[in-house]
C-alpha cells in the first residue's frame, strides 16, 4: 500500500511538472505574439510620421506635374516660391515702381526723348522701352550710340535705386535680316540686349548677379507688323525692373 501510494505521489508531481512546463511554454508563445505587434506598431507610426513631414520641393513638383497635365501656365517653368524676386511686397513694391517710372519720365520729358524712350508698368514690372530705330542705334547694328549710353546712364541710376531683378530682352520686327554678323534677327535682337546688359554693369555698376538679359527677335511684337510705323515701335530694347508678382522670362509683353 505504501508503495502504491507512493508511486501515485509521484505520478501526481509528475503531471504537476509537466503542466507548469506546458504553461510556462504557452507563455513564451504569448510573449511573443505581443513583441510582434509592438514591433508593428512601432513600424506602422514610423510610417505614419514619414508621410506627415510634408518635404516642400516634393510638393512643388507635384503641383507643377499635376498643373502641366491640366495646362496650367503656372506650371511651366516655375521656380521655387513662385518666382518671386526682390525685397518689396505687395503695393509698397508697385509704389516704388511707380516712382522710379516718375523719375525717369521727368528725365524723358526734359530732353523731349519721348519718341526714343517710353516706360510703362505692367504684370512683369516697370517697363522702360529704348525705342531701337535709327535714333538709338544704326539699322541692323547693336553698337550703342553715344545718345543711347547718356539714355542708359540715367536708367542705371533709378536702377540703383531698387534691389528688384532686372531683365534686358531685345526685340525687332518681322523684316528679315540676314548678314555675316547677324543671321536672323534672333542674333540681331539677342546682340542689342547683350550690349545694354554689358553696359549697365561694366559702365553703371550694376550687381551682375541682379540682371539678366533674351533675345525674342520678333515673335514678342507690341505692334502689328502692318506698317513702317509700327513696326518702329517693334524695334526695341525693353529693361524691366521685375517686381514680386511677376519674374519669370516666360511671361509675355502685355
Amino acid at each position: 500500500m505504501a508503495a502504491a501510494s507512493g508511486g501515485r505521489g509521484e505520478s501526481r508531481l509528475r503531471k504537476k511538472g509537466e503542466e507548469q512546463k506546458l504553461e510556462t511554454a504557452g507563455m513564451m508563445r504569448w510573449l511573443l505574439t505581443y513583441a510582434d505587434m509592438i514591433t508593428l506598431l512601432l513600424a506602422l507610426f514610423i510610417i505614419l510620421f514619414s508621410i506627415s513631414t510634408i518635404n516642400k520641393v516634393k510638393l512643388q513638383r507635384l503641383v507643377h506635374d499635376l498643373g502641366g497635365g491640366f495646362n496650367s501656365p503656372d506650371a511651366i517653368n516655375n521656380p521655387p516660391n513662385g518666382g518671386q524676386t526682390g525685397n518689396s511686397t505687395g503695393n509698397g513694391g508697385n509704389a516704388d515702381l511707380a516712382k522710379i517710372q516718375q523719375q525717369i519720365n521727368a528725365y524723358i520729358a526734359k530732353n523731349k526723348l519721348q519718341d526714343k524712350v517710353q516706360t510703362r508698368i505692367d504684370k512683369r514690372g516697370l517697363v522702360i522701352t529704348l525705342l531701337t530705330d535709327k535714333a538709338l542705334y544704326d539699322s541692323g547694328s547693336a553698337e550703342l550710340r553715344p545718345e543711347t549710353r547718356r539714355i542708359l546712364d540715367q536708367v542705371d541710376g533709378a536702377l540703383k535705386r531698387t534691389t528688384s531683378e532686372i531683365r534686358v530682352e531685345g526685340n525687332t520686327d518681322n523684316v528679315p535680316i540676314a548678314t555675316s554678323f547677324y543671321p536672323t534677327n534672333w542674333e540681331l535682337s539677342a546682340a542689342r540686349a547683350t550690349g545694354v546688359t554689358r553696359y549697365l554693369v561694366e559702365h553703371g555698376g550694376l550687381s551682375p548677379t541682379r540682371i539678366s538679359l533674351a533675345g525674342y527677335g520678333q515673335f514678342r511684337p507690341t505692334h502689328k507688323n502692318d506698317t513702317e510705323t509700327n513696326r518702329q515701335f517693334n524695334r526695341r530694347v525693353d529693361i524691366v525692373i521685375l517686381n514680386n508678382a511677376k519674374s519669370t522670362a516666360e511671361e509675355g509683353t502685355e
